[in-house]
């Protein structure tokens, strides 16, 4: 696409007041623990304990289907999480016996939208997919039961995403006659590979928790029952980490493929000098050396 086609979709589709990326936002740490919170909405419900922000999707008669409604609530949900700067990490959960099926069809076909409105449904969409790639703080997704279309796209915007063993995970968009959001058509190849990103988007190819594992689109499977605690008790173990440095990581690996070797080197020097300032460096160094006499990380 030419730049001034990419400026056309842009200026159409985006609002003018798009956010800069959470991960660009400046880096602070030593952030003290925070108490146990909750709000909750029709379709979207919070929860805050130790840093850990969980945000579940609350549509369990329905599989959690997006809808107008329900990304009313995610994205100020979302928003506010990435706003944080108590937040350590985020667990993107649903409610009932999927994590989300997709986009709710039913609530599609019983109306007509104006080109307005369907423009403002796709840019939540892709503020959600946003938001959870770009947040300055690690994100782990519990994906049980189905993971379709929307859902998917959701699932794999985790840096760490738990699956169950027997989870249906599909992108059925191309075959329905739309398209898939979230950045996915540029994420899919660089995970899988060019080859199976054409058999999920054209061939419709579904994955259960333990392809999606072997694929490289998951981090591990486990038991349906066990999902919403493994995934938790990840969480809770990165939140534990210097915030700094996992800012850095994310930053580095979101660029990925994207940058040249030598600003990749830039990045990387200025991430250890910037964490080499930091409490968590000398706690992190002197725990070393207790441990080992010599050598280094």
């Amino acid at each position: 696409m030419s730049s001034s086609r990419s400026a056309v979709v842009r200026s159409e589709l985006a609002p003018a007041d798009v956010a800069p990326t959470e991960i660009d936002r400046p880096l602070t740490d030593d952030v003290p623990a925070r108490t146990l919170t909750m709000s909750t909405g029709p379709f979207v419900r919070t929860e805050v304990v130790d840093g850990v922000h969980h945000v579940q999707l609350d549509r369990p008669d329905r599989r959690n289907a997006v809808s107008d409604e329900l990304y009313a609530e995610l994205v100020p949900a979302l928003q506010a999480v990435a706003d944080d700067r108590e937040a350590r990490a985020l667990l993107l959960s649903g409610a009932g016996k999927s994590f989300c099926a997709g986009a709710d069809l039913k609530a599609h076909a019983s109306r007509d939208r104006t080109h307005a409105e369907r423009r403002a449904y796709v840019w939540a969409g892709q503020r959600v997919g946003r938001l959870l790639q770009t947040m300055g703080i690690p994100v782990v997704t519990a994906v049980h039961g189905h993971a379709i279309g929307a859902g998917a796209e959701m699932a794999l915007s985790g840096d760490v995403v738990v699956v169950a063993d027997d989870l249906t995970l599909a992108f059925p968009e191309v075959g329905l006659g739309t398209f898939v959001g979230g950045g996915l058509s540029q994420r899919l190849p660089l995970l899988v590979g060019p080859a199976r990103a054409r058999q999920l988007l054209l061939l419709d190819r579904r994955l259960t928790g333990k392809e999606a594992v072997d694929w490289g689109l998951a981090t591990e499977a486990v038991a349906a029952d066990e999902v919403q605690s493994r995934a938790l008790d990840l969480a809770r173990h990165l939140a534990e980490l210097p915030a700094i440095s996992v800012r850095y990581a994310k930053q580095a690996l979101a660029g990925a493929g994207a940058m040249s070797l030598d600003e990749a080197l830039v990045l990387e020097a200025e991430a250890l000098l910037a964490c080499m300032g930091t409490d968590d460096w000398s706690s992190g160094v002197q725990a070393f050396g207790n441990r080992h006499d010599t050598g280094g990380a």
